[in-house]
């Protein structure tokens, strides 16, 4: 009995032995929580104007060039027509302002004034195209409306947007990474990426690591066997449904392992 009782404390020393051992040099999963976020793009003109039309809504898909507002024209058109007669009343004259120089009744000093005219005329009927043209207002490229800022009838200041266009394909999830695990991190590495969506599972590829001008995430208590740890900016191109994507929506980064570093080791 005395010598199974020995073998018996013998084992369970063994065991509290491994298991110590184990607790200490435990692997911890790394895992850590992102947020979803897109290009989005104001889709605006130069040109002031009373909204006429807005040809989308939230949450419509649009292609690029396409139709998203008007703005009023009739006063530009009015303008335009006015300008457009005048032009017609020059080049009449200029055909026989030409005529005359070639039979020699007048001088070229006059061809050339009536030329300049016609030139000036010209660049002013090119400028209110362009004009026109802006007060069209499309969506410069392919996404979805994500936000409607005006409405009709409503002046619109150059530069403000009507609506705001998000880009699915410029789609990336943002991550803090401390330096102890950014070792398993490298451009052009692809990972999977879970997210609070059942069966939702996102690609993402690393496309930034830069360091983040912000304090330690882990300052040390002690100045004995202890070191700040800084975090890195990790940045990664969604390159799988990208159009389940919601800006502000949570990703999860899962990473190897890291061996917890036992005391005999670090004493070492």
């Amino acid at each position: 009995m005395l010598k199974y009782t020995g073998l018996i404390v013998i084992a369970l020393a063994m065991f509290s032995a491994c298991t110590e051992k184990n607790d200490s040099e435990t692997q911890k999963v790394p895992r850590y929580m992102g947020y979803i976020e897109n290009t989005q793009l104001n889709v605006t003109t130069r040109m002031p104007g009373k909204i006429t039309a807005i040809y989308v809504d939230e949450g419509d898909t649009v292609k690029e060039s396409q139709k998203v507002a008007q703005l009023d024209t009739r006063e530009i058109l009015a303008n335009r027509k006015a300008m457009t007669a005048q032009l017609a009343n020059i080049l009449k004259n200029k055909r026989r302002l030409e005529n005359l120089f070639t039979a020699g009744a007048v001088s070229q000093q006059k061809v050339d004034m009536i030329e300049t005219q016609y030139e000036v005329l010209m660049n002013k009927i090119n400028a209110l195209d362009t004009k026109i043209e802006d007060m069209t207002i499309t969506s410069p490229i392919d996404g979805i409306v994500n936000v409607k800022i005006l409405e009709v009838g409503q002046m619109m200041p150059p530069g403000m947007p009507v609506v705001i266009v998000t880009d699915p394909k410029g789609t990336w999830a943002r991550f803090s990474v401390p330096e102890t695990c950014i070792n398993q991190i490298n451009l052009g590495q692809v990972f999977d990426l879970e997210t609070n969506i059942p069966d939702l599972t996102l690609k993402g590829k690393v496309i930034s690591i830069l360091p983040m001008a912000t304090f330690a995430t882990h300052t040390p208590t002690t100045l004995r066997d202890d070191r700040d740890i800084r975090s890195f900016d990790v940045k990664l191109k969604i390159i799988a449904n990208q159009m389940q994507c919601k800006p502000g929506m949570s990703a999860f980064l899962t990473l190897k392992p890291i061996e917890k570093i036992s005391d005999n080791k670090k004493k070492n």
